[in-house]
């Protein structure tokens, strides 16, 4: 069977097509993934809810600092656990440090992110004044479906 060129053309034409669609599908698949990761976004303002600029944002060892906007980056969070309950797997616990000159260091225990999802977390931090505050101290609450499951309601 003799092939001339009109048939190779159409059999690479066909073969290019499966290939880019295969290409599409996997970036697609690459994309899903990416979006399942957990992460954390920090808002940082003072008592008057103005922003912060240049705070710093300390998770899981990582340092970041806030915009003009008092936004840290979105950061990607892995690694985590669960302070409440380790066979929790929808949402996971971690402590955020947030600081800067001139403010008292803020530190959230157990704040709560969702596996899959962003989370945007407002810390207040006050100004430096002739008290002896070293730091405050935020404690987050699980989520009330798990608490309303320990008290049988």
């Amino acid at each position: 069977m003799k092939a001339t060129f009109k048939s190779v053309a159409l059999a690479l034409s066909v073969l290019a097509m499966v290939v880019i669609t295969l290409m599409v599908i996997d970036a697609n698949a690459i994309a899903d993934v990416s979006a399942g990761k957990t992460y954390l976004r920090v808002n940082a303002v003072d008592l008057n809810n103005n922003p912060v600029h240049n705070a710093k944002v300390t998770v899981l060892g990582q340092s970041f600092n806030t915009d003009n906007k008092g936004l840290s980056p979105a950061m990607e969070l892995s690694g985590l656990s669960n302070c409440y309950d380790e066979n929790i797997a929808e949402w996971k616990t971690v402590t955020v440090v947030v600081s800067l000159d001139g403010y008292v260091t803020a530190v959230n225990f157990n704040c709560v992110v969702y596996v899959g999802q962003t989370r945007k977390l407002t810390v207040k931090l006050y100004p430096v004044d002739s008290s002896d505050l070293p730091y405050t101290v935020y404690v987050e609450s699980p989520p009330d479906d798990y608490v309303k499951n320990l008290i049988g309601k």
